[in-house]
């Protein structure tokens, strides 16, 4: 593939259509919009953002049809912020501005990063495609892909500070910046202190009314870089302290009544970016650490990655292609207080060619998309993954896309579940091979209408899918097998309607029949709620911008008796004033102060929440 540009029947790139190109699009290398994409698309802008009363990017993904934000979104001290992409958590795959972010240590059934690491202040939009990424992007790519595009430098000097403040001792304080220096160079930089004081997590105990508390977060982000013509860094570093009280769950031991949990968490992201239109290459790193300490130890969790990819846009005679290479180094890490040794220091090298192209049929377009996987694990079985999708799709005069799209997805193991935990008798399982299944969507949408709609139907299933199985009952020994099966069908859809030049409502839909299989056992429903419906009513007349939303989540099974499987219904507000340079705006969470249990464990959502802000531009 390498090799193509030397091909007689090569042809430049228009320069037009290069300038055009430099922009990356999520769930494509060929579209140059979302709405090309041949798949469910949703964007939600800064505007959408500083609308809305999103306290964090979790919020603000909960209003995407089928993106479920209620799991450990009570506070920020939950040991982590997640979603869940048409129910799935694992299989989820998390960009930060086109970059993978993915952490190696996490177990199944939980997000494999953390949301808190995203300031929300420094998000410029957020881009979520559903259905299968793998061919595009790799492993965990199979409930869908998330891309946080972070704030760029400005075209001209300028900055701002922002200052908010409100119940349970919430405080989060921005200033960000550009500094223009020359026509093609321009630096910038930003830094976000976030804070967060006591807050209920979780009915421990409901015969006796007993809650789990979040105590306290400390967090801090900064980002520096800059821009030069094709060229472009950014660095973000952060750090955060979080500590919760498990004293009512009722521990046997008299020192879970006298001790926190602590955390402290450290992350470092590196990107040095080149694209001209044409050719487009990266270089990113990063490195997480996450100290958890309970009353026995402090355990040691550290992520280490490096990657390198580069791709080529161009046509061979009238057909566009875009190929290119990945490589991805990962190093996992768990060492703890009470254990001499490293309970395990490994790493994995993954080496990925992809090419996509779109061929022209009639007034159709059949795309195609193809990549070979392949992950060198040391102490473990390698990994060899051929990952297509197919796309046949047609636009119609009136802007309409219709779609009908197959793609297969794979997700590697994490390091510990194949390595294990040996303090908790998790054993390891160096042959565990990676999930593997197929999604398969048919839509039509309209993004470019003055009414925006999309909707699509939609069926996904799963095998190989990992799960822990305990092989001693009365030590709790187990490991991490493939055994599990899921499969998944539903619909989505969203529709907004600008009905005013003031006013606007945007209704979301998303159903969702998930069942699980483990070994030989029957089929059994996945206790996501199904029916996931959204409304928000937008005004904007200046001075003036309101926005008022209400989400339902309905048809839910809880497995836990004790805990009511009653549907969630929750309703937030926002205003905002705006005058010249300054920009005063009141939000609520939980308007009404409900209280629903999410999930078996009696997590409980968000208290009502009151947050007063302040913006000045300078």
């Amino acid at each position: 593939m390498l090799a193509l540009p030397a091909f007689a029947a090569e042809k430049a790139v228009s320069a037009d259509v290069a300038e055009v190109a430099a922009v990356e699009v999520t769930g494509s290398r060929l579209a140059e919009s979302t709405a090309d994409v041949p798949a469910q698309t949703y964007v939600i802008t800064r505007e959408d953002i500083d609308n809305s009363a999103a306290r964090d990017v979790q919020d603000v993904l909960s209003r995407v049809p089928g993106v479920n934000g209620l799991l450990n979104s009570a506070s920020m001290a939950q040991d982590k912020s997640s979603v869940l992409v048409r129910g799935l958590a694992t299989e989820v795959l998390l960009l930060v501005d086109g970059v993978p972010y993915l952490g190696t240590n996490y177990m199944s059934g939980s997000n494999p990063f953390d949301l808190r690491s995203i300031s929300l202040t420094d998000v410029d939009r957020i881009e979520v495609v559903k259905g299968a990424g793998s061919a595009i992007y790799g492993s965990n790519a199979a409930g869908g892909v998330i891309n946080i595009i972070t704030r760029k430098p400005s075209d001209k000097t300028t900055g701002s500070i922002t200052l908010e403040g409100g119940n349970k001792e919430w405080f989060r304080g921005n200033v960000h910046g550009t500094v223009v220096l020359s026509d093609d160079l321009k630096v910038f930089a930003g830094y976000t202190r976030t804070q967060e004081g006591e807050t209920k997590t979780r009915l421990a105990n409901p015969a006796t009314g007993l809650y789990d508390y979040a105590k306290d977060y400390r967090g801090n982000d900064y980002y520096f870089g800059f821009a030069k013509g094709p060229w472009a860094f950014k660095a973000e570093l952060g750090d955060s302290k979080s500590e919760w009280d498990y004293s009512s769950q009722g521990y046997n031991s008299d020192v879970w009544s006298t001790e926190r949990d602590r955390q402290k968490n450290e992350y470092k992201r590196f990107m040095l970016n080149y694209a001209d239109g044409v050719n487009t290459g990266r270089l990113y790193y990063y490195d997480n650490k996450r100290d958890v300490t309970d009353p026995y130890a402090t355990t040691n969790y550290r992520d280490k990655v490096f990657g390198a990819t580069y791709n080529r846009k161009q046509e061979i005679g009238t057909t566009p292609f875009v190929f290119g290479m990945d490589f991805r180094h990962e190093n996992g890490n768990i060492s703890a207080s009470n254990s001499i040794d490293d309970l395990y220091d490994k790493s994995r090298n993954e080496y990925a060619p992809y090419i996509e192209t779109s061929v022209p049929i009639g007034d159709a377009a059949f795309d195609i998309g193809l990549r070979y996987e392949h992950w060198d694990i040391e102490d473990g079985d390698d990994a060899n993954e051929f990952i297509p999708r197919f796309s046949l799709n047609w636009a119609n005069r009136d802007g309409l896309l219709y779609y009908v799209t197959a793609g297969r997805y794979f997700s590697m193991p994490s390091f510990y579940q194949i390595f294990g935990d040996s303090r908790y008798s998790v054993h390891s399982n160096p042959n565990l091979k990676p999930e593997k299944g197929w999604t398969y969507d048919i839509g039509v949408k309209d993004d470019k209408a003055k009414n925006p709609w999309n909707f699509g139907v939609f069926y996904m299933d799963m095998k190989d899918k990992i799960n822990y199985e305990t092989t001693d009952f009365v030590t709790y020994e187990g490991h991490y097998i493939n055994v599990d099966e899921y499969r998944a069908w539903g619909f989505e859809g969203q529709y907004k309607w600008n009905f005013h030049e003031n006013w606007s409502y945007t209704q979301g839909l998303s159903y969702l029949h998930a069942e699980e299989k483990t070994g030989s056992s029957d089929w059994t429903r996945s206790n996501m709620p199904r029916w996931d419906i959204s409304g928000i009513l937008n005004f904007k007349k200046d001075p003036w911008n309101a926005e008022l939303s209400a989400h339902y989540y309905g048809d839910r099974q809880l497995t836990n008796a004790v805990y009511d499987e009653e549907d969630i219904f929750i309703v937030n507000a926002a205003v905002s004033w705006k005058v010249d340079r300054t920009t005063i705006k009141l939000a609520c969470v939980n308007l009404f102060d409900k209280e629903f249990y999410l999930n078996n464990n009696g997590y409980i959502n968000p208290e009502r929440r009151f947050i007063l802000s302040a913006t000045y531009e300078f």
